[in-house]
């Protein structure tokens, strides 16, 4: 998914830039990764979903599974288009001016919003859990400002031309991940409840992928290989809901006895934000 931009999609680079044919096999291999992790990310998150007591659990399941579903999609997208496309310099992004290209910003610029919607949601949860509900980061006033950036940086990343443009949008889209990756981490030291903190902390890991990211696509379009570690941190969020959430009274039925391996504790449906 290329999301910032890269001098290769660039007219002046695209004579000295143009991909060989390893480079695009080994994407296409880090792509397929990322969708084999992401379809295991997809079936925990909406199994976990089903058993899970808690609303607030569920919400975080049925999140993780959406956003794991968009990125394997994504990837998908990538794996065709970069193996079909006459125009192989512009990576896994339709040519600039055709109606697929504006197709392609319209679903990326939405697919982040969802991403960022998922990303929001759970910093307002884990201010929710915090005793003191203390403002990490300033997020509440600043959470506007942030989706923007990260919305905006993405749209402008597929119209860059030219290297300062390139490099401007890939900086403004690794500073508002960077704000985000913050947040969520000064928001897991002030959570108590064990399983929220082993969410958001993974969900910080994530976060921090796209940095890397961001920064590997600003080289070639075609090095796409942190999606697949992305795909990694997502599917461990999705199992971090079972190890010690409560569960529904159908899903306790279906866990070990307690004291086996794999058993956990049913405590009772927790009581928070959804």
């Amino acid at each position: 998914m290329d999301i910032s931009g890269s001098p290769s999609r660039s007219p002046g680079w695209r004579s000295s830039h143009t991909p060989d044919s390893l480079l695009i096999t080994s994407d296409t291999l880090a792509l397929s990764l990322s969708i084999i992790i992401c379809a295991l990310a997809v079936y925990r998150a909406f199994t976990s979903r089903r058993v899970l007591a808690a609303p607030i659990y569920r919400n975080r399941a049925l999140w993780t599974g959406t956003v794991a579903v968009i990125i394997a999609a994504f990837d998908g997208w990538g794996i065709v288009l970069e193996n079909t496309s006459s125009s192989v310099a512009f990576g896994i992004v339709p040519p600039p001016g055709t109606p697929e290209f504006y197709a392609f910003v319209i679903l990326t610029a939405a697919a982040a919003a969802v991403v960022f919607a998922w990303i929001d949601s759970t910093i307002r949860v884990a201010l929710e859990l915090d005793f003191k509900h203390r403002d990490a980061v300033r997020w509440k006033s600043l959470r506007p400002v942030a989706g923007a950036a990260l919305v905006i940086g993405i749209i402008v990343a597929q119209f860059a031309t030219i290297g300062w443009q390139v490099l401007a949008s890939a900086a403004l889209l690794a500073t508002a991940a960077a704000y985000m990756a913050a947040a969520l981490v000064i928001g897991d030291s002030r959570v108590r409840d064990m399983t929220m903190k082993r969410y958001i902390r993974w969900m910080g890991f994530l976060v921090a992928s796209l940095i890397l990211l961001f920064g590997t696509n600003v080289v070639s379009a075609y090095l796409n290989f942190p999606l697949a570690i992305s795909a990694y941190f997502l599917f461990r969020i999705s199992g971090s809901l079972l190890k010690t959430a409560p569960l529904s009274a159908a899903g306790a039925e279906r866990s070990p006895p307690e004291g086996q391996p794999g058993a956990i504790q049913n405590q009772g449906p927790l009581q928070g934000p959804r």
